[in-house]
């Protein structure tokens, strides 16, 4: 149990900040591939108390990773979004989206994105590519992101607090698009970045389809 403390930055180049993260001494944790379910019970009660419960799946070439975790209403503190944040580990993931099934929870939206972590300092640097946007999110303590923030020259970049739902939301809104919860890569995208990660291209159990509105 921990607090979880945020920003995202928007438009930025990820290029240029690769390689002002090596300019600075920063060491890449290993890219991976992410899916994501977020559950709920079937009146939503758990989203609209700001609260989420979530099965995280992370694949590198050599292992699988899978964290349920469950985060409490967000705060805003001097523009850092804070949260309380319970997670641990499991051993088997299809077997736990099993037992919150058996208890009444359903899969309200799935997600997925390529994660490329950075450690600087004590600052956790993640560059995401989503299905329909690329984002930096630096996590830390608040005086510790500040001065990481300058040091990379995000603080010229625009900055967010917002969750990938609520931006996912705007992009759609923006584009014009009907609203969803859920947002997966197609199979195209889905097959480039297993390539570029060097992934097996084996089956995902658990790709059925999610409740979307």
């Amino acid at each position: 149990m921990g607090l979880e403390i945020e920003r995202k930055y928007l438009h930025v180049n990820l290029q240029s900040l690769r390689q002002a993260l090596v300019d600075s001494g920063a060491h890449c944790l290993g890219a991976h591939f992410e899916c994501n379910w977020v559950f709920d019970t079937a009146q939503g009660t758990l989203v609209t108390g700001g609260k989420l419960l979530r099965l995280r799946s992370q694949e590198w070439q050599d292992k699988t990773r899978h964290l349920i975790t469950l985060k409490l209403p967000a705060t805003e503190d001097g523009g850092f979004k804070v949260r309380e944040e319970r997670e641990t580990e499991v051993a088997d993931g299809a077997a736990l989206r099993g037992i919150l099934e058996g208890l009444g929870y359903t899969v309200a939206a799935r997600y997925e994105k390529v994660r490329e972590p950075w450690r600087m300092d004590t600052v956790e640097v993640e560059l995401d590519a989503l299905p329909f946007a690329q984002v930096v999110e630096l996590e830390g303590r608040a005086q510790d992101i500040a001065r990481v923030e300058k040091r990379l020259n995000l603080d010229n970049a625009e900055i967010s607090i917002k969750s990938y739902h609520e931006l996912h939301q705007e992009w759609l809104r923006q584009n014009n698009k009907p609203k969803q919860l859920s947002f997966v890569f197609d199979e195209a995208q889905r097959a480039h970045w297993r390539t570029v990660l060097g992934l097996t291209d084996k089956a995902d159990v658990n790709t059925d389809s999610s409740r979307q509105s």
